[in-house]
């Protein structure tokens, strides 16, 4: 029976040893919290505090044990295209050069050895009206399959 509830354990990351492998508990909600730092780090230069309205932190660390993103509601005054020319000039670089040809990312830009994706969303969903960037890793370092990020 104890051989059983092992198994079990293991295939769900709960074996003594796995956190540092899953990210479970506190070890994940650190790991999102140095990503979304990051993140917020990598868009500050175009987006300082007085143009950005709200940032919004999302980890996984509740549900998949992995991931993490930064979303932040721009200033109404920026318009998408301004901003899209903001991000290039400091160093950004269309996803397609960079990532996956299944990139969600549209611009990415490498920070150390990291590299970090945005996304510009508009909406006008009610409650959420406006212009968004939504950063994340753009390396997929961070995954079911364990943290591998530096």
């Amino acid at each position: 029976m104890s051989a059983l509830m092992l198994l079990g354990g293991g295939l769900i990351g709960c074996t003594p040893g796995h956190e540092g492998t899953y990210g479970g508990g506190q070890v994940c909600v650190d790991r999102a919290n140095r990503e979304n730092a990051l993140f917020l780090k990598a868009v500050s230069p175009v987006l300082p505090s007085d143009k950005r309205v709200s940032v919004d932190e999302w980890n996984g660390c509740d549900s998949t044990d992995n991931g993490a993103s930064l979303t932040v509601l721009v200033d109404p005054g920026l318009r998408r295209d301004q901003l899209w020319k903001a991000f290039v000039k400091a160093g950004w670089s269309p996803a397609s050069q960079a990532c996956a040809p299944r990139c969600r990312f549209q611009l990415v830009h490498q920070m150390d050895r990291r590299l970090v994706g945005i996304a510009l969303e508009e909406t006008r969903e009610t409650g959420r009206e406006g212009l968004w960037v939504i950063a994340a890793a753009a390396d997929a370092c961070w995954d079911d399959r364990g943290y591998r990020c530096g």
